[in-house]
Formats: structure tokens, C-alpha cells, sequence
């Protein structure tokens, strides 16, 4: 064998272990996932988005956006919205800049630190966020998935999601929920039964829901 064709070797596989280095990145980044909550109170959606720069090493973006509307309602009143830009400057820790929403604060620039652990059964998501703000909230998120596998087609799912944000001027509550998730997985669909627990501003006013939830993952 002359050195042509170990060179052409050589490359052919070079070609193929950085295709599947590719494939294999592209499958590992998140998928975005949409899920409906449906219950006797109105209807309730939130719309993660959690994807990387292919050209940049730890780079990514970040969105999270949750919009609830009571069934009587012509216009959803309760809505929360975070875009950002992250950076994983450790494994698993990412700090994150850009902006957050909700209808009663308007837009606001927003940093953040996040820790994510992600394995075959469970995920784990935590971490505080600021308004960079005169008038600024500070708040902590946490959210738990434990999804253990039935067979090859189906699993368990269940998540608890929760929320607290204060304000630092006035050490007011301003907004808390938890979400409970428990049903099945199928492939990129999960369903089951659902609530949510919410509060809002000093008074902690209450606006819970109850019902059923479905979810997908797409753009995987």
C-alpha cells in the first residue's frame, strides 16, 4: 500500500469520526419542548428552548416562556418570558445574560447562574436570577424530572417545577408557583394528570389549576 492511499485512507476516516462526532453533537443539544396543561380553570403552556452554537464551544441559547389564560378570559393576563444568551464556563454551571418579561415589570435586562445535571432518568435544573433593575426582583428557580424507563417504547414521567421571587427594594413577595407533572412517556410525547400552584405579588394571591397535560419534544 503506497502513501496515496493511506492518506486517502486516512482521510476517508478522519471524515467519517468528525460525521459522527457531529451526529452525535446534534443529538445530544436539547430539544425544544412545548407542553399544554388543560384544566378546570383555564389553560396554562410553556415552551422551553435550550440550544447550542455549533461554532462555539459552550455557548448557548436559553428561553423559557410560560403564558396561563382563564377560560373566561379574551386576553391572557399572566404571562413570563426570559431569552438569553449562556455560557458554560463549568461543567454543568452556566451563567446567562439577557432579558426578562411579565405584563406587570415589562422588559428587563436579567443575569443568572445555572446548574444542570442531565442523565438517562433524571434531569435536575437550579439556579438564581436578578433584574438588573432599579426596581429589581431576585428569585430562585428548581426543577426535578424523574423519568425511569418501562421498555424500550415507554416510560414513567414526573416533574416538579417551582418558582420564588421577591422584591429587593422591599422584601415583598412578588411571584411563586410549583407545577406537579405525573404521567407517561412515549417516545417525544408525554401526558398525564397536572396542577399548578401560583401566587402573586404581597398579597399571595392564589390562582391554582388543576387537569391533564401533554407535551412533545421537537427540533431535536
Amino acid at each position: 500500500m503506497n502513501f496515496k492511499s493511506v492518506l486517502i485512507l486516512f482521510l476517508g476516516f478522519a471524515f467519517s469520526v468528525k460525521g459522527q462526532m457531529n451526529e452525535l453533537k446534534e443529538r445530544s443539544n436539547a430539544p425544544v419542548v412545548f407542553e399544554l396543561l388543560t384544566g378546570y380553570e383555564g389553560v396554562a403552556s410553556q415552551l422551553n428552548i435550550n440550544k447550542n452554537f455549533k461554532e462555539v464551544t459552550g455557548l448557548s441559547f436559553f428561553s423559557v416562556s410560560n403564558i396561563s389564560s382563564k377560560w373566561n378570559e379574551q386576553n391572557a393576563k399572566d404571562a413570563m418570558s426570559q431569552f438569553n444568551l449562556a455560557y458554560e464556563f463549568v461543567k454543568g454551571f452556566r451563567i446567562l445574560a439577557g432579558i426578562h418579561y411579565t405584563p406587570s415589570t415589562g422588559l428587563r435586562p436579567s443575569a443568572s447562574v445555572l446548574y444542570s445535571y442531565v442523565s438517562e432518568n433524571i434531569t435536575l435544573v437550579a439556579g438564581p436570577r436578578i433584574d438588573l433593575s432599579g426596581n429589581s426582583n431576585l428569585e430562585g428557580f428548581g426543577m426535578v424530572e424523574y423519568k425511569p424507563k418501562l421498555n424500550e417504547k415507554w416510560r414513567i414521567y414526573s416533574r416538579l417545577q417551582g418558582l420564588y421571587a421577591q422584591t429587593v427594594k422591599d422584601d415583598h413577595h412578588a411571584r411563586s408557583y410549583l407545577m406537579v407533572r405525573a404521567g407517561l412517556s412515549y417516545h417525544d410525547y408525554s401526558f398525564g394528570l397536572g396542577a399548578n400552584f401560583d401566587a402573586y405579588g404581597p398579597e399571595r394571591i392564589i390562582k391554582n389549576n388543576y387537569g391533564v397535560f401533554a407535551s412533545v419534544r421537537l427540533f431535536k
